[in-house]
């Protein structure tokens, strides 16, 4: 077994038998990997507080070559983002970008700048708009995966000047007026969404919280999301329905 030290984020912590925990970690280094904490939760023991979602640590675990658990044998936490589980609004957003991420990418695929995403968006989730915030780290962490949408020109005949356009999660992208009447379950998106979501490819995540939204837009983001992730994950986001749930305490 190998000793490997790194960064990471917990994005989720199962309970195991009576005194551990089953973690999953999104690292700096070596990307997702799972790992387990022995004797945590034993009684008057405040070590497993340390592994709370979102917590931002520093590991040292064993690598098993044979094995995609690995053993974690220390950890301090460097931020805990105590603030993301202090509201139900910033917990249950922060809640839907750890769940994306998971979904997303496979165990042991290294992804720095998703790790730093990350970190920005915990941040800007404080500071910005939660669900603005939340609409701009859906595009940036597709891009990192390789899921863009073809946002540009119909994802099936390739036209480019469309008059009216609507987005196809099957064809993962937007399609013209015309392939449209030979697709089932498309949405209708304005050019204003489009142009949004190009702004957002195209600049940092700094510049892209700060684009103003008007309720149009937001509404369709939000819808081009769900259903997007809908048909390219493996199963439904269970806090995406969560947010949905608490929307109407959250207004």
């Amino acid at each position: 077994m190998a000793i490997q030290r790194d960064e990471a984020f917990v994005l989720k912590r199962v309970p195991l038998r009576e005194t551990s925990l089953l973690l999953t970690l999104f690292t700096r280094g070596a990307g997702k990997i799972r790992g387990l904490v022995k004797g945590v939760r034993k009684e008057k023991n405040s070590l497993a507080a340390r592994f709370e979602p979102f917590t931002h640590l520093s590991i040292t675990y064993y690598e098993k070559l044979k094995s995609d658990t690995h053993l974690i044998s220390d950890s301090t936490v460097l931020n805990s983002y105590s603030f993301l589980r202090s509201r139900l609004d910033l917990f249950a957003y922060a809640s839907y970008l750890m769940e994306l991420v998971d979904a997303l990418f496979g165990v042991h695929d290294s992804y720095p700048d998703v790790f730093d995403l990350i970190s920005d968006s915990y941040r800007f989730l404080q500071d910005g708009t939660p669900s603005h915030v939340v609409r701009v780290f859906e595009i940036k962490v597709l891009e990192k995966a390789g899921l863009l949408p073809i946002l540009t020109q119909c994802a099936l005949c390739g036209k480019s000047d469309l008059e009216k356009a609507f987005f196809s999660p099957k064809q993962g992208g937007i399609i013209c007026k015309v392939c449209d009447s030979r697709e089932s379950g498309t949405i209708r998106i304005s050019s204003g969404t489009i142009k949004s979501l190009l702004y957002f490819m195209r600049t940092t995540l700094e510049q892209a919280v700060k684009l103003q939204l008007g309720i149009q837009t937001q509404k369709e983001l939000e819808r081009i999301a769900h259903l997007f992730f809908q048909y390219r994950l493996e199963h439904p986001l269970r806090s995406f329905h969560f947010l949905s749930e608490i929307r109407p305490v959250l207004r």
